[in-house]
């Protein structure tokens, strides 16, 4: 390009020459003056147009420079990520897959998804009859990260871990454990085999996870009844699409993570049947019905038996609510139904006790048989927004105790599902007495359920609770 420059300068310079020695310089004819004028202006418009071309080639050999070096980076990336793979066999395929995150190989032989549960709450609490009638404050009700998956394809071997938070201290403990096995010769009705520590099979209420109540959180109904968790051994059969049956054999209610030698029964049984009448067990996991779900008719029930054991029962009355402490044997059932169409939901659960002591003291571990009766339903306005309301009633068989009752009304506002979703409501403890506790079952109001835990009394005339909470799943 410089030499094109040079040349045309020359040239120029030479017709100048030219011109002055012949006489026609700029001096001496005038005539000639415009012809040389032009031809200077041409030489300088090549001159321009030689540089704007100099600087576009300078930016497109960059520019190529560039594009090569950044081939050669890409080049050594894939190389290496070749080299991983080949060092891990098979390589691995990681995402999400709209609801978990998850690793797995490429023919998913072997795979784990991870997720999690926040649940954050404002909770103001106002009780008759109190030195300090009203209580608020935030809580961090639950905190968990779980994984789950399988780790062949044939067998297919499923397994569980949750690890769950302490809204008091945050410390962090086992809330599940679990491994799943195919149940041999059971093939066709889908027969597994689960070990671990999980739900004992009998509450739906309680079956059904806290990230998918109707509610902000469970009924205290199903708290004074349920059996929470257990170590245990758990069959799962699904002769059709429409029935489910579970049989466990188990450590007694909620005895959790335990040692062979220390549980309070010395065993204990508990089995729960799930039938669809009409649509998909599938569900049932919730107790929401979307707008233009198909309509579900279900029903099902459950049965809890356990002996107790008088050498590990410790006999201190209520200092372990939760747990079937002494050397009572124990018997629970419960029945329950529900309908699920187009945005209405409706459940409605029936379950009673029998507390048979050995020996014992107290109203606890009298012979006395504890019921509940659980109704509540709702219906979606919107898409998003489901108001619901719930009626319970507990009744603890103890004599000179009035039956307890309670009504809770709120809305859910589904943001993204069950993924994502705030709920509100008002529990109204409007009638009754608490209820004497019952040892095989939780309190029915704790402060995880946001209705006091110990701060309750009870002769209070009247309980309101005003609980917001927000939910993510991750």
């Amino acid at each position: 390009m410089n030499e094109s420059v040079i040349a045309l300068r020359n040239v120029g310079a030479m017709l100048m020459v030219s011109l002055t020695m012949l006489g026609i310089g700029p001096g001496v004819v005038q005539a000639g003056e415009p012809d040389v004028q032009k031809l200077l202006e041409k030489v300088e418009r090549l001159e321009k147009e030689v540089a704007e071309l100099k600087t576009k080639t300078g930016d497109d050999y960059l520019q190529q420079r560039r594009a090569q070096e950044f081939e050669a980076i890409v080049r050594d990336v894939l190389e290496d990520a070749d080299a991983r793979t080949s060092m891990a066999g098979e390589g691995m395929i990681a995402g999400h897959n709209g609801k978990n995150f998850f690793l797995s190989n490429p023919d998913e032989t072997f795979l784990m998804k991870i997720g999690g549960q926040m649940q954050f709450r404002y909770i103001v609490s106002d009780q008759d009859d109190r030195s300090d009638e009203t209580e608020a404050g935030f809580q961090f009700r639950r905190m968990k990260l779980a994984v789950k998956g399988h780790v062949t394809a044939n067998p297919k071997v499923e397994y569980g871990l949750v690890l769950a938070g302490d809204r008091d201290s945050g410390s962090v403990s086992i809330e599940d454990a679990t491994l799943k096995f195919p149940l041999p010769g059971a093939e066709s009705w889908k027969g597994k085999i689960k070990i671990g520590k999980f739900k004992i099979p009998f509450l739906r209420e309680e079956l059904n996870s806290s990230s998918k109540q109707l509610a902000v959180d469970r009924s205290s109904a199903t708290e004074y009844m349920t059996a929470d968790r257990a170590d245990q051994v758990q069959i799962e059969l699904s002769p059709s699409e429409t029935v489910k049956i579970l049989l466990s054999v188990n450590d007694g209610a909620d005895s959790e993570l335990t040692e062979f030698n220390a549980d309070n029964v010395e065993i204990a049984f508990a089995g729960r049947v799930d039938v669809a009448l009409q649509g998909s067990l599938k569900q049932i996991k919730d107790f929401t019905a979307k707008p233009g779900e198909e309509t579900g008719v279900f029903v099902g029930g459950g049965f809890l038996w356990s002996i107790g054991d008088a050498d590990n029962g410790d006999m201190v009355v209520d200092s372990d609510i939760g747990s079937s402490d002494g050397d009572s044997d124990y018997f629970a059932f419960t029945i329950d139904g529900s309908v699920e169409t187009n945005g209405v939901n409706i459940f409605a659960a029936f379950t009673k006790g029998s507390i048979d002591p050995d020996s014992g003291v107290g109203p606890a571990f009298q012979d006395r048989d504890p019921s509940t009766l659980l109704v509540q339903g709702g219906f979606h306005l919107t898409d998003e927004f489901e108001p619901f309301v719930r009626w319970e009633c507990i009744d603890a068989d103890v004599s000179g105790e009035d039956e307890a009752y309670l009504l809770t009304v709120g809305f859910n506002w589904y943001v993204d599902g069950h993924n994502a979703k705030l709920t509100m409501d008002v529990v109204y403890f409007y009638d009754g007495d608490v209820p004497t506790s019952n040892p095989f079952g939780n309190s029915s109001f704790s402060s995880g359920l946001g209705l006091g835990g110990g701060t309750i009394d009870a002769d209070m005339k009247t309980l309101k609770v005003l609980r917001i909470q927000w939910q993510q799943l991750y």
